[in-house]
């Protein structure tokens, strides 16, 4: 396999005590030494890109994959309210016209009283790249900025660059194709019988409700998240009740709604996480 080229940049929070970092909702950030190497390997993670193989329409599957340290986490596309949100810039790839990422289930920890939407230990990302123009080679280069907390938080920047091949060996086969199993999907006829959504005023406030008729008794309580397309105005689950096999979500629309002076029924998406894996609701009927 051709080498893969990486530079990181690392950003540490200033040094002050995280109870005081979290009471006042802020993240500070002080300067430190840029590594660059052609693989790297920190004390906290590691990054690279895993080539994969071209499919029946001429895309290229991929993936990106971290792999953090014991007791540190990194973010979800959507962080909530207090997280460092992750972009991904490859403007400065060549004879690269879409790339689509595919974001494995995240899940929600309780981090000093705060929730945090993320990933723990190994996060890989399938990538699907498709090409300018299909017949002739391209470059991939992608400018990665994504955060990572343990006690402290860091923000880190990471550049890949890479030719895109696509005999990988196996090894990669195996790890792009279980990745695509753990993201989240839009098949929930085994996992629960009925979902109805409304949205309702009530005391000036304009809230949305899910009640979802699980098919079987989950082993632990689910999470839901509920996002707004095109916006960057964080939902948060005010109540989440589980009754046997029936669910309910309940939370404020108002944030919405006071930025967007309407509410699209079909912008909304509902991400329900049930034991460790992800279901995907559109809309609101």
């Amino acid at each position: 396999m051709k080498s893969k080229y990486f530079k990181f940049l690392f950003q540490p929070i200033k040094a002050v005590e995280i109870l005081a970092l979290l009471s006042i909702f802020t993240i500070y950030f002080v300067n430190q030494p840029s590594l660059a190497n052609t693989e790297i390997t920190t004390d906290i993670v590691s990054i690279k890109y895993i080539h994969g193989w071209k499919d029946n329409n001429g895309e290229i599957l991929g993936a990106i994959q971290f792999k953090l340290s014991p007791g540190w986490k990194t973010y979800w596309r959507n962080p909530g309210p207090f997280g460092i949100k992750p972009t991904f810039d490859w403007t400065n790839s060549q004879n690269i016209r879409k790339i689509e990422l595919s974001w494995p289930t995240p899940k929600i920890f309780q981090q000093y009283g705060v929730k945090v939407i993320g990933y723990q230990n190994i996060l890989t990302i399938p990538i699907k790249i498709t090409k300018l123009i299909p017949l002739q080679h391209a470059l991939l280069n992608i400018k990665l900025e994504f955060g990572v907390c343990a006690d402290i938080c860091l923000l880190k920047t990471a550049k890949i660059s890479t030719p895109l091949q696509f005999q990988a060996p196996q090894e990669n086969f195996d790890l792009i194709t279980t990745a695509l199993k753990d993201v989240p999907s839009k098949n929930t006829d085994k996992v629960f019988f009925s979902s109805k959504c409304s949205i309702d005023i009530n005391d000036d406030d304009l809230s949305i409700e899910y009640l979802i008729h699980l098919s079987k008794v989950p082993k632990s309580k689910p999470e839901m998240i509920i996002e707004y397309a095109f916006s960057d105005n964080y939902i948060e689950n005010r109540m989440v009740t589980l009754e046997g096999k029936k669910l309910s979500v309940k939370t404020s629309l108002q944030n919405i709604y006071s930025n967007h002076k309407v509410i699209e029924r079909n912008r909304l998406t509902a991400l329900l996480i049930l034991e460790d894996s992800g279901f995907v609701i559109t809309g609101c009927d």
